[in-house]
Protein backbone atom coordinates (compact mmCIF):
# COMPACT_ATOMS: atom_id res chain seq x y z
CA UNK A 1 0.00 0.00 0.00
CA UNK A 2 2.82 2.41 0.89
CA UNK A 3 4.49 1.70 -2.46
CA UNK A 4 1.24 2.41 -4.30
CA UNK A 5 0.78 5.69 -2.42
CA UNK A 6 4.34 6.73 -3.21
CA UNK A 7 3.85 5.92 -6.89
CA UNK A 8 0.61 7.91 -6.95
CA UNK A 9 2.40 10.88 -5.38
CA UNK A 10 5.20 10.80 -7.96
CA UNK A 11 2.69 10.59 -10.82
CA UNK A 12 0.68 13.49 -9.41
CA UNK A 13 3.81 15.63 -9.14
CA UNK A 14 4.73 14.93 -12.75
CA UNK A 15 1.23 15.66 -14.00
CA UNK A 16 1.07 18.92 -12.04
CA UNK A 17 4.39 20.09 -13.44
CA UNK A 18 6.21 19.94 -10.11
CA UNK A 19 9.83 18.94 -10.14
CA UNK A 20 10.48 15.20 -10.26
CA UNK A 21 13.94 15.90 -8.80
CA UNK A 22 15.03 18.47 -6.26
CA UNK A 23 15.45 21.92 -7.81
CA UNK A 24 17.95 24.34 -6.30
CA UNK A 25 18.10 27.68 -8.08
CA UNK A 26 17.82 31.45 -7.75
CA UNK A 27 15.41 33.68 -9.66
CA UNK A 28 15.34 37.41 -10.21
CA UNK A 29 11.84 38.79 -10.87
CA UNK A 30 11.93 42.17 -12.62
CA UNK A 31 8.61 43.90 -13.29
CA UNK A 32 8.02 47.40 -14.67
CA UNK A 33 7.50 48.87 -11.21
CA UNK A 34 6.39 47.86 -7.73
CA UNK A 35 3.38 50.15 -7.23
CA UNK A 36 0.96 48.83 -9.84
CA UNK A 37 -1.43 46.24 -8.37
CA UNK A 38 -0.92 44.15 -11.52
CA UNK A 39 2.75 43.56 -10.64
CA UNK A 40 1.95 42.99 -6.98
CA UNK A 41 -0.42 40.20 -7.95
CA UNK A 42 2.09 38.68 -10.35
CA UNK A 43 4.84 38.72 -7.73
CA UNK A 44 2.53 37.27 -5.08
CA UNK A 45 1.47 34.39 -7.34
CA UNK A 46 5.08 33.65 -8.29
CA UNK A 47 6.17 33.67 -4.64
CA UNK A 48 3.28 31.45 -3.61
CA UNK A 49 4.32 28.95 -6.29
CA UNK A 50 7.92 29.09 -5.07
CA UNK A 51 6.77 28.47 -1.49
CA UNK A 52 4.63 25.56 -2.64
CA UNK A 53 7.54 23.99 -4.49
CA UNK A 54 9.90 24.50 -1.56
CA UNK A 55 7.48 22.73 0.76
CA UNK A 56 7.82 19.77 -1.61
CA UNK A 57 11.57 19.69 -0.95
CA UNK A 58 13.01 22.13 -3.50
CA UNK A 59 15.32 25.04 -2.75
CA UNK A 60 14.20 27.96 -4.88
CA UNK A 61 14.98 31.56 -3.99
CA UNK A 62 13.24 34.45 -5.70
CA UNK A 63 14.12 38.14 -5.33
CA UNK A 64 11.91 40.98 -6.61
CA UNK A 65 14.08 43.66 -8.19
CA UNK A 66 11.52 46.02 -9.71
CA UNK A 67 12.25 49.74 -10.13
CA UNK A 68 10.15 52.23 -8.18
CA UNK A 69 8.64 53.57 -11.40
CA UNK A 70 8.53 52.64 -15.08
CA UNK A 71 11.95 53.71 -16.32
CA UNK A 72 14.12 52.00 -18.94
CA UNK A 73 17.44 52.83 -17.31
CA UNK A 74 16.27 51.73 -13.88
CA UNK A 75 15.08 48.44 -15.33
CA UNK A 76 18.44 47.90 -17.04
CA UNK A 77 20.15 48.50 -13.70
CA UNK A 78 17.89 45.89 -12.08
CA UNK A 79 18.94 43.36 -14.74
CA UNK A 80 22.59 44.14 -14.04
CA UNK A 81 21.94 43.82 -10.30
CA UNK A 82 20.33 40.41 -10.85
CA UNK A 83 23.37 39.21 -12.81
CA UNK A 84 25.72 40.49 -10.10
CA UNK A 85 23.54 38.80 -7.48
CA UNK A 86 24.15 35.41 -9.10
CA UNK A 87 20.66 34.52 -10.26
CA UNK A 88 20.17 31.57 -12.57
CA UNK A 89 16.95 32.89 -14.12
CA UNK A 90 15.50 36.30 -14.86
CA UNK A 91 11.73 36.56 -15.13
CA UNK A 92 11.01 39.99 -16.60
CA UNK A 93 8.23 42.24 -17.88
CA UNK A 94 10.05 44.62 -20.21
CA UNK A 95 9.17 48.30 -20.45
CA UNK A 96 9.58 48.16 -24.21
CA UNK A 97 10.75 45.78 -26.90
CA UNK A 98 14.37 46.84 -27.25
CA UNK A 99 15.78 49.04 -24.47
CA UNK A 100 16.80 46.12 -22.23
CA UNK A 101 18.13 43.85 -25.00
CA UNK A 102 21.81 44.57 -24.44
CA UNK A 103 21.56 43.94 -20.69
CA UNK A 104 19.51 40.81 -21.28
CA UNK A 105 22.04 39.53 -23.81
CA UNK A 106 24.79 40.02 -21.24
CA UNK A 107 22.70 37.95 -18.83
CA UNK A 108 22.31 35.22 -21.45
CA UNK A 109 26.05 35.30 -22.09
CA UNK A 110 26.56 34.75 -18.36
CA UNK A 111 24.48 31.56 -18.57
CA UNK A 112 21.26 33.03 -17.17
CA UNK A 113 17.99 31.95 -18.77
CA UNK A 114 15.33 34.56 -19.57
CA UNK A 115 11.56 34.14 -19.18
CA UNK A 116 9.19 36.93 -20.19
CA UNK A 117 5.95 37.73 -18.39
CA UNK A 118 3.34 40.24 -19.55
CA UNK A 119 5.64 42.19 -21.91
CA UNK A 120 8.54 40.62 -23.85
CA UNK A 121 11.54 42.18 -25.53
CA UNK A 122 12.52 41.30 -29.10
CA UNK A 123 15.40 39.16 -27.82
CA UNK A 124 14.52 35.47 -27.83
CA UNK A 125 13.85 33.93 -24.42
CA UNK A 126 13.19 30.43 -23.11
CA UNK A 127 9.45 31.13 -22.81
CA UNK A 128 6.90 33.95 -22.69
CA UNK A 129 3.69 34.10 -20.64
CA UNK A 130 1.83 37.26 -21.56
CA UNK A 131 -1.36 39.01 -22.51
CA UNK A 132 -1.98 39.61 -26.20
CA UNK A 133 -2.30 43.35 -25.60
CA UNK A 134 -3.29 44.22 -29.17
CA UNK A 135 -6.13 41.68 -29.05
CA UNK A 136 -7.17 42.94 -25.62
CA UNK A 137 -7.22 46.55 -26.80
CA UNK A 138 -9.29 45.53 -29.82
CA UNK A 139 -11.66 43.62 -27.54
CA UNK A 140 -12.32 46.70 -25.38
CA UNK A 141 -12.61 48.88 -28.49
CA UNK A 142 -15.24 46.56 -29.94
CA UNK A 143 -17.16 46.70 -26.67
CA UNK A 144 -17.21 50.51 -26.80
CA UNK A 145 -18.09 50.55 -30.50
CA UNK A 146 -21.08 48.30 -29.87
CA UNK A 147 -22.14 50.51 -26.99
CA UNK A 148 -21.98 53.56 -29.27
CA UNK A 149 -24.11 51.72 -31.83
CA UNK A 150 -26.67 50.71 -29.20
CA UNK A 151 -26.88 54.32 -27.96
CA UNK A 152 -27.06 55.78 -31.46
CA UNK A 153 -23.73 57.61 -31.11
CA UNK A 154 -22.09 57.91 -34.54
CA UNK A 155 -19.21 60.37 -34.09
CA UNK A 156 -17.07 62.21 -31.57
CA UNK A 157 -13.61 62.35 -30.03
CA UNK A 158 -12.34 59.61 -27.73
CA UNK A 159 -9.75 60.79 -25.22
CA UNK A 160 -6.74 58.58 -24.51
CA UNK A 161 -5.14 58.51 -21.06
CA UNK A 162 -1.98 56.43 -21.40
CA UNK A 163 0.66 55.33 -18.91
CA UNK A 164 4.08 56.22 -20.26
CA UNK A 165 5.53 56.77 -23.71
CA UNK A 166 7.59 53.85 -24.95
CA UNK A 167 5.89 51.12 -22.89
CA UNK A 168 5.24 48.44 -25.51
CA UNK A 169 2.27 46.82 -23.77
CA UNK A 170 0.41 50.15 -23.66
CA UNK A 171 1.36 50.84 -27.27
CA UNK A 172 -0.17 47.53 -28.29
CA UNK A 173 -3.30 48.26 -26.26
CA UNK A 174 -3.64 51.59 -27.99
CA UNK A 175 -3.04 50.09 -31.45
CA UNK A 176 -5.63 47.34 -30.91
CA UNK A 177 -8.19 49.85 -29.63
CA UNK A 178 -7.47 52.30 -32.48
CA UNK A 179 -7.89 49.57 -35.11
CA UNK A 180 -11.59 49.31 -34.23
CA UNK A 181 -12.29 52.97 -35.01
CA UNK A 182 -10.19 53.25 -38.16
CA UNK A 183 -12.34 54.46 -41.05
CA UNK A 184 -15.19 55.62 -38.78
CA UNK A 185 -16.32 59.12 -37.82
CA UNK A 186 -14.83 58.67 -34.36
CA UNK A 187 -11.55 60.46 -33.72
CA UNK A 188 -8.91 59.34 -31.20
CA UNK A 189 -7.40 62.29 -29.37
CA UNK A 190 -3.69 62.76 -28.72
CA UNK A 191 -2.39 60.35 -26.12
CA UNK A 192 -2.02 61.90 -22.67
CA UNK A 193 0.64 60.32 -20.45
CA UNK A 194 -0.17 59.93 -16.76
CA UNK A 195 2.85 57.83 -15.68
CA UNK A 196 0.21 55.42 -14.36
CA UNK A 197 -0.50 57.85 -11.50
CA UNK A 198 -4.17 58.05 -10.48
CA UNK A 199 -4.14 61.75 -9.58
CA UNK A 200 -2.34 62.80 -12.74
CA UNK A 201 -4.67 60.65 -14.83
CA UNK A 202 -7.68 62.30 -13.20
CA UNK A 203 -6.32 65.77 -14.01
CA UNK A 204 -5.68 64.79 -17.62
CA UNK A 205 -9.15 63.26 -17.93
CA UNK A 206 -10.75 66.39 -16.48
CA UNK A 207 -9.04 68.44 -19.18
CA UNK A 208 -10.19 66.03 -21.90
CA UNK A 209 -13.77 66.22 -20.61
CA UNK A 210 -13.64 70.01 -20.58
CA UNK A 211 -12.38 69.86 -24.18
CA UNK A 212 -15.46 67.92 -25.26
CA UNK A 213 -14.54 64.25 -25.56
CA UNK A 214 -17.42 61.79 -25.57
CA UNK A 215 -15.40 58.91 -24.09
CA UNK A 216 -12.08 58.10 -22.42
CA UNK A 217 -9.88 55.02 -22.78
CA UNK A 218 -7.28 54.24 -20.10
CA UNK A 219 -4.39 51.93 -21.00
CA UNK A 220 -3.44 50.69 -17.53
CA UNK A 221 -4.76 50.52 -13.96
CA UNK A 222 -3.73 54.01 -12.83
CA UNK A 223 -4.81 55.67 -16.07
CA UNK A 224 -8.19 53.93 -15.94
CA UNK A 225 -8.77 54.55 -12.24
CA UNK A 226 -8.02 58.28 -12.53
CA UNK A 227 -10.10 58.62 -15.70
CA UNK A 228 -13.07 56.89 -14.08
CA UNK A 229 -12.85 59.24 -11.08
CA UNK A 230 -13.00 62.24 -13.45
CA UNK A 231 -15.92 60.72 -15.34
CA UNK A 232 -17.76 60.14 -12.06
CA UNK A 233 -17.50 63.86 -11.28
CA UNK A 234 -18.69 64.68 -14.79
CA UNK A 235 -21.70 62.39 -14.48
CA UNK A 236 -22.58 63.98 -11.14
CA UNK A 237 -22.57 67.31 -12.97
CA UNK A 238 -25.07 66.04 -15.54
CA UNK A 239 -22.66 65.08 -18.32
CA UNK A 240 -22.65 61.80 -20.24
CA UNK A 241 -19.11 60.47 -20.76
CA UNK A 242 -18.24 56.86 -21.59
CA UNK A 243 -15.17 55.32 -19.96
CA UNK A 244 -13.37 52.01 -20.58
CA UNK A 245 -9.89 50.83 -19.72
CA UNK A 246 -7.53 48.20 -18.40
CA UNK A 247 -6.59 46.13 -15.37
CA UNK A 248 -8.37 44.58 -12.45
CA UNK A 249 -8.03 46.41 -9.16
CA UNK A 250 -10.33 47.08 -6.23
CA UNK A 251 -10.69 50.69 -7.40
CA UNK A 252 -11.63 49.78 -10.95
CA UNK A 253 -14.08 47.15 -9.71
CA UNK A 254 -15.71 49.82 -7.53
CA UNK A 255 -15.86 52.19 -10.53
CA UNK A 256 -17.63 49.52 -12.59
CA UNK A 257 -20.10 48.95 -9.80
CA UNK A 258 -20.64 52.71 -9.59
CA UNK A 259 -21.34 52.95 -13.32
CA UNK A 260 -18.70 55.53 -14.23
CA UNK A 261 -16.42 52.83 -15.68
CA UNK A 262 -18.33 50.75 -18.19
CA UNK A 263 -15.75 48.04 -18.77
CA UNK A 264 -12.13 47.12 -18.24
CA UNK A 265 -9.84 44.42 -19.59
CA UNK A 266 -8.81 42.05 -16.82
CA UNK A 267 -5.51 40.30 -17.31
CA UNK A 268 -4.32 37.21 -15.47
CA UNK A 269 -1.08 38.19 -13.70
CA UNK A 270 -1.51 35.31 -11.26
CA UNK A 271 -1.37 32.83 -14.14
CA UNK A 272 1.71 34.59 -15.58
CA UNK A 273 3.54 34.37 -12.25
CA UNK A 274 2.70 30.73 -11.63
CA UNK A 275 3.51 29.54 -15.16
CA UNK A 276 6.83 31.39 -15.16
CA UNK A 277 7.93 29.56 -12.01
CA UNK A 278 6.75 26.25 -13.46
CA UNK A 279 8.84 27.01 -16.55
CA UNK A 280 11.92 27.44 -14.33
CA UNK A 281 11.27 24.00 -12.87
CA UNK A 282 10.84 22.48 -16.35
CA UNK A 283 14.11 24.05 -17.51
CA UNK A 284 15.90 22.82 -14.40
CA UNK A 285 14.65 19.33 -15.22
CA UNK A 286 16.20 19.53 -18.67
CA UNK A 287 13.19 20.39 -20.78
CA UNK A 288 13.66 22.54 -23.88
CA UNK A 289 10.75 24.99 -23.91
CA UNK A 290 11.70 26.17 -27.40
CA UNK A 291 10.82 29.81 -26.79
CA UNK A 292 7.12 28.98 -26.48
CA UNK A 293 4.65 31.85 -26.17
CA UNK A 294 1.53 31.38 -24.05
CA UNK A 295 -1.36 33.87 -24.24
CA UNK A 296 -2.64 34.17 -20.66
CA UNK A 297 -5.91 35.75 -21.75
CA UNK A 298 -8.10 38.82 -21.20
CA UNK A 299 -11.67 39.13 -19.92
CA UNK A 300 -13.98 42.12 -20.45
CA UNK A 301 -15.36 43.05 -17.04
CA UNK A 302 -18.68 44.92 -16.95
CA UNK A 303 -21.41 45.56 -14.42
CA UNK A 304 -23.03 42.31 -15.50
CA UNK A 305 -20.10 40.07 -14.56
CA UNK A 306 -17.98 42.17 -12.16
CA UNK A 307 -19.00 40.04 -9.15
CA UNK A 308 -17.06 37.13 -10.68
CA UNK A 309 -13.80 39.13 -10.51
CA UNK A 310 -13.88 40.16 -6.85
Amino acid sequence: MKKLLALALVLSLVVCGVASATVKTKIGLITMDQMDVHWVRLQKAAQERVDELNKAGNEITMVWLAPETKDNQQQIEKIQNAVADGVNYIIIACNDGTSANRALQEALDAGIKIIYVDAPATLKASATFATDNFAGGKQIGEYLAKLFADKGVTEGTIGIVDAQAGVQSCQDRYDGFASVFKGTKFVLGERQYSDGDNSKAQELANTLINNGVIAIYGTNDGATNGSAAAVKDAINNGMNIYCVGWDKSDSNIAHVEGGELLAFAAQNPQIMGKLAIDAVVDLENGQDLGGKVVDTGVSTVTKENVAEFK
